[in-house]
């Protein structure tokens, strides 16, 4: 817990440290399950609600690289009785599903700070090949209600319900080596200027409306977003990522959703404006790629990629490339998203990002 006399920190945050991987393409952090306490990296996915570790009935090779939850090692985990449950349950993702049994146990997470009692928990003794040689070891859904895939309570909603934060309130703040997640009040240090929030327009995702979105003399009209740090990209419809990318020279598509282009162009590119009812947000040319495809390469891999959707469905998802700009409040009392500029933190910085730019 962060004190209150330190440095305008509001009391009561209780953070949560987050690991990049990948220069910063995703992010995990570690809790703890049962008792004795089993410790696993997860990933902390406001895309989803429900909490999933890998099983230790997990036999797969898919498995064999992650750590593994043995219920039966844990002296307080319980397993589901619900009827509408039954033995077991599927998750499916955008990318990737997991199969297991649901149980509940005790959860603790930000450095012990936050412990969740009788936790609804899939141990997944099924996991799709998506998640093959990956740094985490489940999933931690931060999703509103109604993503869920059965009806006990999700963490978040859990935390609020047992009084484990002081407000029922999160921010997430991310940069290329590290992050943090606060939970129950926001951190001043981590942001300049005001927190401009509107409201979340869906009854489960994160989602806001964009009035419009500006690249070069591209225009993107009346487009949805949802916030997602299970995310690496900013992921628009196959058509919306052929205009964006048009706008930068060389620019070519990777045949599988993704896009490259010369790192040389960075130096050229304009931001990516978006226009909300009460705030403009600007991301930055130099946020909006990742690093080097090789080590040899000078070829960069695109923040932003397509995929297939229906003709009307004008959805973006706004993963990690955005989440470093800003620090981003997700206020479940309000159902309402709030974004400030993160400030930068060099300790968290990759130095690899900076050598593209030079």
């Amino acid at each position: 817990m962060v004190n209150a006399t330190t440095n305008n920190v509001v009391s009561f945050i209780k953070k949560q440290k987050q690991t990049a991987y990948n220069h910063g393409s995703g992010y995990y952090g570690e809790i703890a399950i049962g008792s004795p306490p089993q410790k696993f990296n997860v990933i902390f996915d406001t895309g989803s609600s429900d909490l999933w570790v890998v099983s230790s009935q997990c036999t797969s090779n898919i498995c064999k690289s992650h750590q593994k939850f043995d219920f039966q090692a844990s002296y307080t985990y319980q397993a589901s009785e619900e009827e509408d449950i039954g033995d077991e349950v599927r998750v499916e993702y955008g990318t990737g599903s997991i199969q297991g049994h649901v149980g509940t146990d005790i959860v603790s997470l930000a450095n012990n700070e936050i412990v969740l009692q009788d936790q609804a928990i899939v141990d997944a003794f099924g996991i799709s090949r998506d998640f093959i040689g990956s740094p985490f070891h489940g999933i931690f859904g931060l999703g509103l209600n109604g993503l869920g895939s059965f009806t006990k309570s999700s963490p978040l909603y859990a935390m609020i319900d047992q009084d484990l934060i002081e407000e029922p309130i999160f921010a997430i703040y991310s940069q290329h080596n590290a992050g943090e997640i606060d939970f129950g009040s926001v951190d001043k240090n981590r942001y300049n200027g005001e927190i401009h929030y509107v409201e979340a327009v869906d009854t489960g995702y994160w989602m806001i409306s964009m009035n419009q979105v500006q690249f070069g003399s591209q225009t993107f009209e009346n487009r949805r977003a949802i916030i997602d740090s299970g995310s690496t990209l900013i992921i628009m419809s196959s058509q919306d990522a052929i205009a964006y990318h048009s706008q930068i020279e060389g620019a070519h598509s990777n045949g599988d959703g993704t896009w490259s282009f010369p790192c040389k162009a960075i130096k050229q590119l304009k931001p990516l404006t978006i226009l909300l009812d009460d705030a403009v947000l600007t991301i930055p040319a130099e946020k909006l790629f990742l690093t080097p495809m090789s080590s040899s390469s000078k070829k960069c891999l695109s923040g932003i990629s397509g995929q297939k959707m229906d003709e009307d469905d004008n959805t973006w998802i706004l993963g990690d490339v955005f989440l470093k700009q800003f620090y981003t409040v997700f206020d479940v009392g309000n159902r309402r998203l709030g974004f400030a500029t993160a400030k930068e933190d060099e300790k968290m910085t990759d130095p690899a990002y900076k050598q593209v730019l030079l």
